[in-house]
């Protein structure tokens, strides 16, 4: 005969959970998957233009090092520059296969026939000889042909202004 003893039955009864101490745990994790799956989103929508940003900053380092290191007469008689570039930041041609899936920045390039006047304290002009402005209109759209002069509204232009040097007084130097 099994006889139950008031020790075994205090211990068979405290071996396990209560349901009202399950349900307490199950609704405290349920508010913390709930909260955890809000931020969701906008952790997501801060990573997209967090690599937005880099795939721009990597087109204008790549544009402005470029025209650095371009023939400084070659500079000043170039023409307005229409560029492609995927979602990377990385240049692509009109002719690569696949380039209206691959394009996501469309660029131009100009550099203003304007002087580049910077302060100075003497008397002169102030005109920099061995300075050229460059001007780069971009805008993230798979847009090929977008008219930049004429642009159709809803369409953000960022415009983004870079200075660049005549490097070749440098190798000229005694």
């Amino acid at each position: 005969m099994n006889i139950v003893t008031p020790d075994l039955r205090r211990s068979l009864t405290r071996g396990g959970f209560s349901l009202v101490e399950v349900v307490l745990a199950v609704g405290i994790m349920a508010l913390g998957v709930v909260t955890i799956l809000g931020l969701l989103p906008h952790g997501l929508e801060m990573t997209r233009k967090t690599a937005n940003e880099q795939a721009e900053t990597r087109i204008i380092d790549q544009i402005v090092g470029e025209m650095q290191s371009v023939d400084w007469g070659t500079l000043d008689s170039q023409q307005a520059q229409i560029r492609y570039f995927d979602d990377q930041g990385l240049e692509i041609e009109a002719t690569t296969q696949g380039f209206d899936i691959l394009l996501n920045y469309v660029v131009q390039v100009t550099i203003p026939t304007a002087d580049v006047r910077l302060p100075t304290n003497s008397d002169t002009s102030g005109i920099d000889q061995n300075l050229r402005r460059v001007m780069i209109k971009m805008i993230a759209a798979p847009l090929k042909n977008f008219d930049f002069t004429n642009p159709s509204s809803g369409v953000p232009i960022k415009v983004f202004t870079q200075l660049v040097a005549n490097t070749a007084l440098a190798t000229n130097l005694p």
